[in-house]
């Protein structure tokens, strides 16, 4: 059942699969204890970007569609973190709602 799960997630990007008790199970979220203070522990927080074409997706990993905007340099506020495909970091997602940027490309302000 869970490989069926995971299956949909990965057709339908946003998707999640959660546990009986409510924990996020697939995809995996980022529970901190790398040290770089970008976890959903540390959630909200901000983050500087410094270059001017960080794209945004519409869901945690390389394996979704980009919006088609980029974040320009600039700070933002980070909600939640997520693993995913094609970030060391994880995913963040943006307060302002336009979805996800990997975390390897910011650095933590606050």
């Amino acid at each position: 059942m869970l490989a069926n799960a995971k299956a949909m997630v990965e057709k339908h990007p946003g998707y999640e699969v959660y546990d009986w008790n409510g924990k996020q199970g697939y995809p995996e979220v980022a529970e901190g204890g790398s040290g770089d203070g970008m976890s959903n522990t540390d959630c909200p927080f901000i983050v500087k970007v410094s270059i001017p074409d960080l794209n945004i997706r519409k869901g945690a990993g390389t394996n979704t569609d980009k919006t088609g905007a980029y974040t320009g340099v600039g700070v933002f506020t980070i909600t939640q973190v997520k693993s995913g495909s094609g970030s060391t970091l994880g995913w963040g997602k943006l307060k302002s709602g336009l979805s996800w940027i990997s975390l390897d490309y910011c650095k933590r302000v606050n």
